[in-house]
């Protein structure tokens, strides 16, 4: 069942904790951000008054926040809130209270996956970056990346133990085995507003109309989006379509498309920064679970990490 709520610091505790400077970047996000609505929502997970009394939901949902930011595993997680000052006051632990354990942590994850709980988290998360007027509406930046799946492929003999993820073919690349997350992010602001993820072997334009939010003035992606049924819907919504113009059999650019087309990948390359981001700070170069449901949970964890970093920057922090 639901845990109780935690207690109020000592004095002990409260002269210790200033020995962690208002300045660290955990205390900037726990003070900017209202947990109220995460707690509520995370409290869906627990029976009311069924079973052993649980953790704090909001405890353990901070914990994956900070597994994240600072790539630990389910056992390093644990050992580094025991340690570490800034954890305790991030997570709101006095000393008396115990430390979750690391099958907490991995059982916490598999229900925020099965009860597919973290995409209502992200999106309560983008909620107040719209209420702080971060989120600038001006346009979209839609793009898909490859991430590898954490099982061996499979072989002719001994099938993949990951069912979800497939086979992707690239040109003039070797083949690629795993899954193909779908990002859509925010104009000037670069805050990712939509996540999904497929197996490899979807193709983004089979997404594209999903990442499009609807209260966007344009849309920018690549040349794999480019299709004459998608530039007349987007101007029928009055969206402005920048999408890059693509080079057809019997219909080559034309200079003023060629043009057009610098201007806008300019703009475009803010969403190709935050996926080497992602790739290279979060390590989204390839998944550390097994199937689809657990790693999307996890997409949309970095994702969560990701806006709450860049709301620091946006902020001037």
């Amino acid at each position: 069942m639901l845990g109780k709520k935690q207690g109020q610091m000592s004095f002990g505790e409260l002269e210790a904790a200033h020995r962690v400077p208002q300045s660290h970047f955990l205390l900037q996000i726990q003070g900017k951000i209202d947990w109220q609505p995460f707690q509520e929502a995370l409290a869906e997970l627990y029976h009311p008054n069924c079973g052993r009394p649980s953790y704090p939901p909001l405890v353990l949902f901070k914990a994956m926040l900070l597994q994240r930011w600072y790539n630990l595993s389910d056992p390093g997680l644990e050992e580094a809130i025991r340690d570490r000052l800034s954890f305790q006051r991030f997570l709101g632990l006095s000393f008396q209270e115990p430390v979750p354990d690391e099958t907490t942590f991995c059982r916490f994850r598999g229900a925020l996956a099965k009860t597919g709980l973290a995409e209502r988290l992200f999106e309560l998360m983008e909620a107040q970056f719209t209420d702080r007027g971060l989120i600038i509406r001006r346009g979209t930046l839609v793009d898909a990346t490859l991430i590898q799946a954490h099982s061996q492929p499979p072989t002719p003999t001994q099938p993949s133990k990951d069912q979800d993820a497939a086979w992707a073919a690239r040109p003039r690349k070797r083949p690629f085995f795993g899954y193909k997350a779908h990002l859509a992010l925010d104009q000037k602001s670069n805050l990712l507003r939509r996540l999904r993820l497929t197996a490899a072997n979807c193709h983004e334009t089979q997404r594209f109309a999903e990442m499009v939010l609807g209260d966007e003035a344009a849309v920018f992606a690549d040349k794999a989006y480019d299709q004459d049924c998608r530039r007349a819907e987007l101007r029928r919504q009055g969206v402005f379509c920048a999408i890059l113009a693509q080079a057809r059999k019997r219909r080559p650019l034309t200079d003023n498309q060629r043009q057009r087309n610098r201007r806008f990948s300019r703009i475009r390359a803010a969403v190709e920064r935050a996926i080497g981001t992602l790739k290279r700070h979060y390590r989204l170069a390839r998944f550390p679970y097994v199937g689809r449901a657990r790693n999307y949970c996890h997409l949309l964890l970095v994702g969560i990490c990701f806006n709450l970093k860049k709301m620091l920057v946006l902020e001037g922090v």
